[in-house]
């Protein structure tokens, strides 16, 4: 498996992530609006409330320098 392969493969994985997460969102949604009291008139409920956040991940520069030697070795380059 080439890394181009690799990468498509993975971008459909996360994309069938996404979408299982959000129709268990919806779900949760619905239970939430139907069992909320409407005298508070708060906003309603949508499914990107029960969405799970995504963290940004920030690399030290010692992992960015392991994954780029891991990347270098597994295309035969150089490791300096």
């Amino acid at each position: 498996m080439t890394l181009a392969q690799f990468s498509a493969l993975a971008g459909e994985y996360r994309a069938e992530q996404e979408m299982l997460n959000y129709r268990g969102a919806m779900i949760c949604s619905v239970i939430a609006e139907v069992n909320r009291d409407r005298k508070k008139r708060k906003k309603a409920y949508t499914p990107d409330d029960f969405m799970p956040k995504k963290k940004k991940a920030r690399m030290t520069s010692g992992q960015m320098k392991a994954q780029i030697e891991a990347i270098n070795i597994m295309l035969d380059g150089d490791v300096k």
